[in-house]
């Protein structure tokens, strides 16, 4: 049976694994990158759904058009690797974190069971696989995640002095009032907002906590510390998906990273996926608050998602209705507010 590693180094050149299925590679699209090239900017893995990822974002179509040709190849005919400790790899398994191997059976399985037929859909103008192929697809990006994670800290480093300095317009000292209102600008004047404490949410009363955007520019942020990255349905009472109106923005957090490293994921959605970042809120507590624009569909949403949740974000917040802090509230004598605001 081929080997898969060979196969990708007849396509990509020399290739310096790190692993058995994953390793550095010369970008396919290099004559295009815009800036400097360094030696583990673009990592080629050949499990799963075999993949070739650069951090530059010039060379995207260069290298999508490569993992086509890497893809067409390695599907053509079944192979096998022997791992170091005698198991078997096979096309189509996952090599994950830690050594263990998630077999093909099981990513079918799970689309089975998940109750999605096999068939063809449109995303981003790009056909795609649903089912078997789609789930292959999360679990090899998961993987490639985490294999990316070291880098990513690296090649897009955001330190919280530059997130500041770099504000397009100038935020982090304005006063609570100026902080609320100049977020609420964010909002389709139309659209109506939750702001509260996190269970002031689900009874009758609770329906003045849902106001248009000109009321609260009048009232301001006393009702409570906390907003959600939706708008709602005029005069409902309860922050459910269910009343959600349609306007929503994608907050990104992490209980878990340091500032600058949540400010290189930042960076990463803007830089190399293109995702537009509206602002970011410093909570007044130990995270960061990234409000960006929405995936243009369901499936790009889960595949950012899956990536996201191995960098270390916290996947609670990607429900549109959860709880998030708002700009121009007080919390234990901190200002939540603004330190990063788009043009």
């Amino acid at each position: 049976m081929q080997d898969p590693r060979r196969i990708a180094e007849l396509l990509l050149g020399a290739i310096e694994w790190q692993t058995q299925v994953s390793g550095f590679c010369r970008c396919p699209g290099e004559a295009f990158h815009t800036s400097g090239n360094g030696r583990k900017d673009c990592r080629v893995n050949v499990d799963g759904a075999p993949t070739i990822f650069c951090f530059h974002a010039s060379c995207v179509s260069a290298v999508a058009e490569a993992n086509r040709r890497l893809r067409r190849e390695l599907n053509a005919s079944p192979w096998e690797l022997r791992l170091p400790d005698g198991r078997t790899l096979r096309s189509g398994d996952v090599l994950q974190a830690g050594g263990v191997i998630l077999p093909r059976e099981v990513l079918k399985a799970r689309a089975r069971a998940e109750g999605r037929e096999a068939g063809e859909a449109l995303a981003g103008g790009h056909l795609f696989r649903t089912s078997f192929d789609e789930k292959l697809l999360l679990e090899s990006l998961r993987v490639n995640a985490e294999r990316f994670r070291p880098e990513l800290f690296d090649f897009f480093r955001w330190p919280m002095a530059e997130i500041l300095e770099g504000s397009p317009l100038l935020v982090a000292e304005r006063d609570a009032e100026d902080q609320f209102r100049t977020w609420l600008k964010l909002w389709p004047a139309c659209s109506t907002v939750w702001i509260g404490d996190v269970y002031s949410s689900g009874k009758p009363e609770h329906r003045t906590h849902f106001r248009p955007v000109s009321e609260w520019y009048q009232i301001g942020p006393a009702m409570g510390n906390y907003t959600c990255g939706s708008s709602f349905k005029p005069g409902c009472h309860s922050r459910s998906n269910e009343n959600l109106s349609g306007h929503r923005f994608m907050v990104i957090e992490s209980d878990t990273l340091s500032h600058d490293e949540i400010g290189a994921v930042f960076a990463f959605l803007r830089r190399r996926l293109r995702y537009e970042m509206h602002c970011i809120v410093d909570t007044a507590g130990k995270s960061l608050h990234g409000w960006f624009e929405v995936p243009p569909n369901k499936v790009w949403e889960n595949r950012l998602k899956a990536g996201l949740e191995v960098f270390g974000c916290d996947p609670k917040v990607f429900t549109y209705s959860q709880p998030v802090r708002v700009p121009g509230a007080w919390r234990n004598g901190k200002l939540q507010r603004l330190i990063w605001l788009r043009q």
